[in-house]
């Protein structure tokens, strides 16, 4: 199939929003070792839009299994709590690595739908969740400002 045909999703002129969860084709390159990317839930930081051509594009943070609770936490979401995994649309505990993140253009090249699903979208950030990312932000900004 040819990217323009896929590309013809109905889903892909209806973009993401800040802080959803989305089904994307991570990690970006693959080991010779693994062949084939693999859908992987991504959180949505920002949502973009050329000015000229309108097509949209999505700052994604890469969504792993691997939580490095003890290394991690004070940098990273992570979800592990039972009760919100379903409703953030996620099958396990889940981090968002904040220092991978990429910027994708929204389209089914980079984008996919998780079985049963119409649409990339699998969920949203909880409240206490992006309450979080902005207490993470201010701290990694307050870090990088006293390296100055």
């Amino acid at each position: 199939m040819a990217i323009s045909e896929i590309n013809k999703r109905p889903w892909a002129n209806t973009p993401p929003a800040r802080f959803d969860i989305v089904a994307t084709y991570f990690p970006e390159h693959t080991a010779p070792e693994k062949p084939g990317l693999k859908l992987r839930p991504g959180l949505v930081l920002s949502v973009l839009q050329g000015k000229n051509t309108g097509a949209y594009a999505c700052r994604v943070a890469f969504g792993t299994k691997n939580l490095k609770i003890m290394d991690r936490s004070h940098l990273d979401i992570i979800v592990q709590h039972a009760r919100d995994l379903p409703l953030l649309g996620l099958h396990r505990a889940t981090r968002f690595d904040l220092d991978h993140i990429v910027t994708l253009p929204w389209a089914a090249e980079f984008f996919g739908c998780w079985s049963g699903r119409p649409t990339p979208r699998i969920g949203a950030l909880l409240e206490v969740y992006i309450r979080e990312y902005a207490y993470l932000m201010m701290r990694r900004g307050s870090a990088t400002n006293k390296q100055s």
